[in-house]
């Protein structure tokens, strides 16, 4: 017996609608997306990448997750990070923002120390996100500028085999510097999240070459391909990942168009560029380390003996 026109429209609507929950999870736009993405339309998106039998940069990064998973562990992951120190995560702004409006940082949980995204290990550590902090240049929807941003956590991360920080790169990037991508992004354009981490190798291009890229501009982005093989790119999933030269974080996860294709290349917010204010807003309030405090409660004690 073949099902009424209704309730076929009925499935239709369900289906579309639950499609568009999971559009706004995974990908998060830079532009106006229309009804039927093409190859060349913006997206935040590791595809043609791999996996190494040891990987020791993924204690590095972290899964974003919002929410509560809908049917088991890792499905709500929606965006990456890159372990700056026990309470600060680097990661992009625009994963801060759903449409036009800021996420709420309670509904926001920073995962580390799982390769798999799917399973929850011994070395799993799972910590609610107190704060987010998009640079306050950034202008949600109306540019791609500024894309950085910090989360900070509630509890201090346990660092330890599975679970380390990692430092900003210390001088400003130059092209043909080899790289690594991290994350959980779409293997391939619209394709479904991976499992298990993926890395992959690419390194950063001149100027000359990222200035054609729709959306690139100097001041605070880079861009990074492998040019003997497009295939490989950051893709949906990889937003706020960190690309990591000389094992320390360059870049991160901004957005770029399609996935992987030819003459492109993935578009990365400059971590040089932005290291002082990182550095200045990583630290929590009520955690200013003790050395210094001790150092100024001494000159200001000897301040008074000197008075009296």
């Amino acid at each position: 017996m073949c099902p009424s026109k209704f309730v076929v429209c009925l499935l239709l609507i369900s289906v579309r609608a639950e499609l568009d929950t999971v559009s706004k999870i995974t990908q998060i736009p830079s532009m106006p997306m229309p009804k039927d993405p093409s190859p060349s339309d913006f997206q935040y998106l590791v595809t043609g990448g791999y996996r190494p039998k040891n990987n020791d940069l993924v204690k590095y990064v972290v899964s974003l997750r919002l929410g509560k998973p809908k049917k088991f562990f890792g499905d709500n992951h929606f965006c990456a990070g890159a372990i700056y120190s026990k309470r600060a995560i680097v990661t992009a702004a625009h994963c801060m923002y759903s449409d036009q409006r800021k996420l709420q940082a309670k509904k926001i949980k920073v995962i580390a120390g799982t390769p798999k995204r799917l399973v929850k290990s011994g070395t799993t550590q799972i910590i609610d996100a107190k704060k987010l902090l998009p640079h306050p240049k950034y202008k949600k929807g109306k540019s791609q500028k500024y894309d950085v941003g910090i989360v900070l956590i509630k509890e201090d991360l346990e660092m330890g085999p599975a679970v380390a920080s990692i430092s900003l790169y210390d001088r400003a990037p130059v092209a043909n510097i080899k790289c690594t991508i991290v994350g959980w992004g779409t293997v391939i354009q619209y394709g479904p999240l991976p499992d298990l981490v993926v890395n992959g190798d690419v390194q950063i291009r001149p100027d000359s070459f990222c200035r054609k890229l729709l959306g690139w501009t100097k001041k605070g982005m880079l861009c990074a391909n492998d040019q003997s093989d497009t295939d490989v790119d950051s893709c949906q999933g990889d937003s706020g990942g960190p690309l990591i030269c000389d094992n320390k974080v360059t870049g991160v996860v901004s957005f770029g168009t399609g996935c992987g294709e030819a003459d492109s290349a993935g578009i990365y917010t400059d971590i040089y560029h932005f290291r002082e204010w990182i550095t200045d807003n990583s630290c929590p309030r009520g955690t200013y380390p003790m050395p210094k405090l001790f150092i100024l409660m001494l000159l200001f004690l000897a301040n008074i003996m000197d008075i009296v």
